[in-house]
C-alpha cells in the first residue's frame, strides 16, 4: 500500500488544528484593521488604503472581475433581508475580492478606482426587530449589497458617499454598526453607519492617517462643514433623545462615544490595535497604552515621516514586537520562542486571510495609477503582489473555486452564501490553498522558518518596487498610443508576477518540509547574507579544539570553507559578519575576537553543544 506523503500528513494535522482553533475562537471579537493615508503623508503623493480581513484561519478568497452590465426598465436588486432596490440602467465594472458566505468580508474596487472595505463596529442601537418596528429599517434594510451597489454606481468617493446616504435615508442599515472606507484616486472617506438611518461620513484629510479597528472612530462632527462631513439629518438630536449625549455637559458631541458601547469602544481588541498603528506611524505618539485602553484614541495620526509602501506593509505585519503586549518571546536576537499569532489582538493574526494596500495616484490614468498590492493569508508569511486596475484578466489559481462566479446558474445571494462544501477543502492548485499551506507550515515552526520566508518575500517585493517606475513608464507610453495594448501589457505583467508568487511559495513549502521533517532535517532554515569577502582574511587559519576537533578555515575565490584534518572542505555561509552556517550539515560557526580586535577562537554549534576551538595559526 502506498504511504501518504509527509506533506499531506503534515497538512492534515495543520488543518485539524486550525479547525479546533476555529471552534474555540467563534466567540472572539472581529479583528479587521484599516488605515487610510492622506496624500501629503506618503512618499509619492498617493493615497494609500490598507485593509486586513480577519475572520477565521480557514476562509478562502477568490478574485473576480465583473464587467459592465445593462438592465431592462423595472429590474431590481434582491437584498438578503428580503427587500428589493430598483436597479439602474447600466452598472460600472468592478473587481470583487470574494470571501464566500461572509456578509461583509468582501472588498470591491471599480473601474474608476473607487475602493470599498469595511470594519464591523457594534453600536448601542436596538435589535433589528425593534428598529424595523419603528420604521427605520424598510423591508429589513440594506447590508451585504451596499458596497457592491456603490461600486456599480459611483465614479468618485464623494459620489459613493452621497449614493450611500440616499440609500440609508430610504432603507436603513441592517448591521449593528460598520465603518465603510471609500477611497478613490482624488479623496477618501470613512462612512460610519448605525443600525437604522443614522450615519456620519468624514473625509480623510491630506495630512493625516486615519486608523480604525472594530469600533467607531469619528469623534467631533461639524454638521455645517459639507466639504468634510455628510451626516444623517438627526444624528445629534437622536443621540440626545436616547440619552447618549448631553449638550449641557459642556462637551462637544463625540460620535464614537455617543454611539459605541463602552465595552466595545474600550475593548483591548480595539484599543491595542489602534494604539499599535499609532505608535508605528509616529514614534512620539503622545497617548500611553493605558490612555488608549480608556477609549481615548483619535480618529487619525500625523506620521513622523513620509510613508512608503514598505512602511505600511510592515505595520500590517506587526505583532507588538518590542512592547509589553508581545507574548511571542521575541528578543534582541530577533528570534521568536513561539508564534506571535498567539498574542491576543494582533493586526496580523490567526484569522487574517487577506490584506490589501490600494495605491491611488490621480496624476496617472486610473488603469495604471490605481494598484492593489494583495497578500493572501497572514501577511507576515505572505507577499504583496501588485494588481493593476487595467489588468482585468485574472489567472486561474486566483479564482479556482468549486463553482465559478462566471459560470454559475445561481443568483448572487445563493452563489455567495450557499457555496459548495468543497469550497473549504485544501486545494493546492489554488492561490488560497498554497498560501494557507505556507502560512500553516510557518506558524507551527515560526521561530525556525519566518526569517527564511520573510527574506524571500522581501526580495520579491523589493524587485516589484524597483520595477514599478519602469513598468508604469512603458504602460503609459503604450496607453498614449493604444489603450487596449497598454491594458494587455498590464495584464501580462500582473499575471506573470501573480503566478511567480505561487511558484516561489510552492518552492518554500517544499524547502520547509525538507529542512524540518525530511532526511536533511535541521532546527532552523538559515539565510546567507552578502558581506565583504575581505573580512574572511581574519578567519583563515587553523583552530584547535582538542580533544574534540581540529579545524582549518580556508578562503577560495572570495568564499569561505571549513575542513577537519582529513575531511572534505565544506563551504560555510555568512548569517552575519562573524556567524556562519553549513548547508550540508546542521552546524554553525561563530568567530570570536579578543580585546585587540583579532580573531582568537571559533565556536562550533552542533547538536545542542557549543565547542570552542582556539586559533593556533
Amino acid at each position: 500500500m502506498k504511504k501518504p506523503s509527509l506533506i499531506k500528513t503534515v497538512l492534515s494535522a495543520l488543518f485539524i488544528l486550525a479547525s479546533i482553533f476555529l471552534f474555540a475562537a467563534r466567540g472572539l471579537p472581529e479583528e479587521c484593521t484599516a488605515m487610510i493615508a492622506g496624500r501629503n503623508t506618503t512618499f509619492d503623493g498617493s493615497i494609500l488604503f490598507i485593509k486586513s480581513e480577519d475572520d477565521s484561519p480557514r476562509e478562502v478568497d477568490y478574485l473576480w472581475y465583473v464587467p459592465r452590465n445593462t438592465y431592462e426598465p423595472g429590474a431590481v436588486i434582491k437584498l438578503r433581508a428580503g427587500g428589493t432596490i430598483p436597479q439602474v440602467k447600466e452598472t460600472y465594472a468592478y473587481f470583487w475580492d470574494q470571501c464566500p458566505r461572509t456578509a461583509y468580508s468582501n472588498q470591491f474596487i471599480n473601474e474608476w478606482g473607487v475602493a470599498f472595505g469595511s470594519n464591523a463596529c457594534a453600536s448601542k442601537e436596538d435589535s433589528v426587530k425593534e428598529v424595523e418596528a419603528r420604521g427605520d429599517l424598510v423591508k429589513g434594510g440594506i447590508g451585504f449589497r451596499l458596497r457592491m451597489i456603490l461600486a456599480e454606481r459611483a465614479k468618485t468617493a464623494r459620489e459613493a458617499v452621497m449614493v450611500a446616504a440616499r440609500l440609508l435615508d430610504k432603507y436603513g442599515y441592517r448591521a449593528s454598526g460598520r465603518n465603510l472606507s471609500i477611497v478613490g484616486p482624488n479623496e477618501a472617506w470613512q462612512l460610519q453607519m448605525v443600525r437604522g438611518k443614522n450615519y456620519v461620513a468624514r473625509r480623510v484629510q491630506n495630512d493625516e492617517v486615519a486608523i480604525i479597528a472594530n469600533t467607531f472612530s469619528i469623534r467631533e462632527v461639524d454638521v455645517d462643514d459639507k466639504d468634510n462631513f455628510i451626516c444623517s439629518p438627526d444624528l445629534i438630536e437622536y443621540a440626545i433623545k436616547r440619552g447618549w449625549y448631553d449638550p449641557k455637559s459642556g462637551e462637544n458631541f463625540d460620535f464614537a462615544r455617543a454611539y459605541s458601547p463602552e465595552r466595545i469602544h474600550e475593548s483591548p481588541s480595539n484599543t491595542h490595535r489602534a494604539w499599535n498603528m499609532a505608535r508605528l506611524l509616529n514614534k512620539n505618539f503622545p497617548l500611553t497604552l493605558k490612555q488608549a485602553e480608556e477609549g481615548l484614541m483619535p480618529v487619525s495620526v500625523k506620521p513622523d515621516r513620509k510613508l512608503t509602501l514598505k512602511d505600511v506593509m510592515a505595520i500590517f505585519r506587526n505583532h507588538y514586537e518590542g512592547t509589553p503586549l508581545d507574548k511571542s518571546g521575541f528578543g534582541k536576537s530577533g528570534e521568536y520562542k513561539t508564534s506571535p499569532h498567539k498574542t491576543p489582538h494582533n493586526i496580523c493574526n490567526y484569522g487574517t486571510h487577506r490584506t490589501t494596500v490600494v495605491q491611488q495616484r490621480n496624476w496617472l490614468p486610473v488603469e495604471i495609477g490605481t494598484v492593489t498590492w494583495r497578500a493572501i493569508d497572514q501577511p507576515c508569511a505572505s507577499v504583496f503582489v501588485p494588481w493593476y486596475l487595467g489588468a482585468t484578466k485574472i489567472p486561474e489559481p486566483f479564482q479556482k473555486a468549486p463553482e465559478s462566479f462566471h459560470a454559475t446558474q445561481k443568483d448572487l445571494l445563493d452563489y455567495h452564501f450557499k457555496p459548495p462544501v468543497e469550497t473549504w477543502d485544501l486545494d493546492m492548485e489554488s492561490a488560497s490553498g498554497i498560501f494557507a499551506c505556507l502560512g500553516g507550515l510557518v506558524d507551527t515552526t515560526y521561530g525556525r522558518t519566518i526569517e527564511f520566508v520573510q527574506k524571500i518575500w522581501s526580495d520579491f517585493e523589493d524587485e516589484q518596487f524597483a520595477l514599478q517606475p519602469t513598468v508604469e513608464k512603458s504602460a503609459l507610453d503604450l496607453y498614449r498610443q493604444d489603450k487596449a495594448i497598454a491594458k494587455e501589457f498590464l495584464n501580462n505583467y500582473t499575471e506573470s508576477q501573480a503566478l511567480k508568487s505561487l511558484e516561489v511559495a510552492n518552492k518554500m513549502i517544499y524547502k520547509i518540509k525538507w529542512h524540518l521533517w525530511g532526511a536533511g532535517g535541521q532546527n532552523k532554515i538559515r539565510i546567507a547574507i552578502k558581506v565583504d569577502p575581505k573580512i574572511y582574511d581574519a578567519y583563515v587559519g587553523e583552530y584547535d579544539g582538542s580533544p574534540d576537533l581540529r579545524l582549518k578555515i580556508i578562503k577560495k575565490n572570495d568564499r569561505l570553507f571549513c575542513s577537519t584534518e582529513d575531511g572534505p572542505q565544506l563551504e560555510i555561509f555568512p548569517e552575519s559578519e562573524n556567524e556562519f552556517f553549513f548547508k550540508k550539515v546542521d552546524a554553525q560557526i561563530t568567530f570570536v575576537r579578543g580585546e585587540e580586535g583579532k580573531v582568537t577562537k571559533l565556536i562550533v554549534h552542533m547538536r545542542g553543544r557549543d565547542i570552542p576551538a582556539k586559533k593556533i595559526k
